[in-house]
């Protein structure tokens, strides 16, 4: 809003492969994923959710570990 594109742009990169990978998966399991690999959520799913395949948790945990988050 302050027209600084700037840092916008370097935001933007930033955070991509992390929006990015909160759609490897049907929303929200890989949102609900990462707040529990941050601990802040048990990893507890009310159906119709089901837990993330496991083949994609080692990529969004690489994610996390990338942006700092884990």
């Amino acid at each position: 809003l302050q027209g600084n594109f700037k840092q916008a742009k370097r935001l933007h990169y930033q955070l991509l492969d992390l929006m990015n990978v909160n759609f490897i998966e049907t929303n929200p399991l890989p949102v609900k994923t990462a707040l529990y690999m941050m601990g802040k959520i048990d990893e507890v799913f009310r159906l119709p959710l089901v837990p993330m395949e496991e083949k994609n948790k080692p990529i969004l945990r690489k994610v996390l570990k990338e942006a700092g988050l884990i």
